[in-house]
């Protein structure tokens, strides 16, 4: 069975989360969630008992592995709703909160983790991929890519702990919840400030994170402080994924 995602500490103290799905769409699943939530609160870990200082996590994601296309893909296209219909097993929009629920949890470890966090969008985001990506500290994004909730013409209502970073995260969230079907650029994104930087090719979304990082004082004892203020300043995605996602 393939990994959806994989990490690695480089030797100045910066973890590098990927995705890696062969697809190009990086699609979330119950068992995707459930081992991203995983890789997450392992590096949560390490990096709280880590006797060095941690810089950071960067999250970004692998490309196509389709040979006429090496360069593209999506940074994560979030729920396949297509899959959902075709499974059957549940209506949509129940199996689509099972998965909003998983992304909770996901979203719960970005926000207490214990040193600054970088989105590497290394492509377009939907709906819960877009979700996963507003959950950092700072967002860098693809400039010609493109970035939206989607929910209303899949059908199904925006999570009540994603409204919440949506509306934390900038004051223009209607923007991005409209009823209509209204794909946004990373240029756009990056001039309306929902990302903090972008580029205009994979490897420079890459780069300008790591500068983004660059920039932060590495998270030695801070690093509790640093994931106390975060909580504080997003209180209300906070205590909404926790009213799902209860301490184990």
């Amino acid at each position: 069975m393939s990994s959806f995602c994989e990490w690695a500490k480089t030797d100045d103290g910066v973890f590098h989360l990927k995705l890696t799905g062969v697809d190009g769409h990086h699609y979330l699943t119950k068992e995707a969630l459930h081992e991203l939530r995983q890789k997450l609160a392992e590096i949560r870990e390490l990096a709280s008992s880590s006797p060095e200082p941690c810089r950071g996590l960067i999250t970004s994601s692998s490309s196509s592995s389709s040979p006429s296309s090496p360069t593209t893909g999506s940074f994560c296209d979030g729920i396949d709703h297509k899959c959902l219909r075709a499974i059957m097993a549940a209506p949509v929009a129940e199996q689509a909160r099972g998965l909003a629920d998983g992304m909770a949890a996901v979203v719960r470890e970005l926000l207490a983790m214990p040193m600054p966090t970088v989105c590497a969008a290394t492509g377009g985001a939907a709906s819960l991929g877009l979700a996963l990506a507003l959950a950092h500290d700072d967002l860098v994004v693809l400039s010609d890519a493109y970035y939206k909730l989607g929910n209303v013409e899949d059908g199904v209502a925006v999570p009540p702990h994603v409204a919440a970073l949506v509306r934390e995260k900038t004051d223009r969230w209607y923007t991005l919840t409209t009823l209509k079907p209204r794909p946004r650029t990373g240029s756009w994104m990056r001039r309306w400030y929902f990302a903090d930087g972008e580029a205009a090719s994979r490897d420079g979304v890459v780069r300008e994170a790591e500068r983004l990082v660059g920039e932060w004082p590495a998270a030695g004892e801070d690093g509790k402080v640093h994931a106390e203020m975060r909580r504080q300043l997003y209180r209300e995605s906070w205590e909404a994924v926790c009213a799902i996602v209860h301490d184990e």
